[in-house]
């Protein structure tokens, strides 16, 4: 089992002035400390305490949904970029989406591969965008995170 370096948990939301009754839960790890499992495993139990507020429903769907995205963004971290890394969730309630963000220690954004029906493999990053409703990447100075935006709900908008 792997064991965070820091890890934020809590069953009362954090409140501040730009994301109000937002849930969050953050961890870092050592390099390859965390697996697609484990990842699997914390979204699910996150989307638990979501789903415990009362303030929004998460469908079943939204959860598989989430647990693979995730699953897909830490094998990337494990398979491409050495050192720490860190898992991010948050669940805005008023805007209805979940937010998870990868962190790791490469300054290389994730490429895209062209579409290759025939090829085994490298297909995560194309899983990622079709799932999420935005996918956004950021420089953190030393190393970028990966945030999937998924709305909570599985009726459009």
């Amino acid at each position: 089992m792997a064991v965070p370096l820091r890890q934020k948990a809590s069953d009362e939301p954090e409140r501040n002035r730009n994301r109000r009754g937002a849930l969050h839960w953050s961890a870092q790890w050592d390099s390859g400390a965390i697996s697609a499992a484990a990842a699997r495993a914390v979204v699910g139990g996150f989307l638990d305490r979501v789903r415990a507020t009362g303030r929004t429903p998460v469908p079943d769907r939204v959860a598989q949904d989430a647990q693979l995205v995730v699953s897909e963004l830490i094998t990337n971290v494990v398979r491409h970029a050495p050192g720490a890394c860190g898992l991010r969730l948050e669940a805005q309630p008023d805007s209805g989406l979940v937010l998870i963000g990868v962190w790791d220690t490469s300054p290389l954004p994730p490429r895209p591969r062209p579409y290759d029906g025939r090829r085994v493999g490298g297909h995560g990053l194309e899983i990622v965008r079709a799932l999420s409703h935005a996918l956004t990447v950021t420089d953190r100075g030393r190393g970028k995170e990966v945030t999937a935006q998924l709305q909570l709900s599985t009726e459009p908008p």
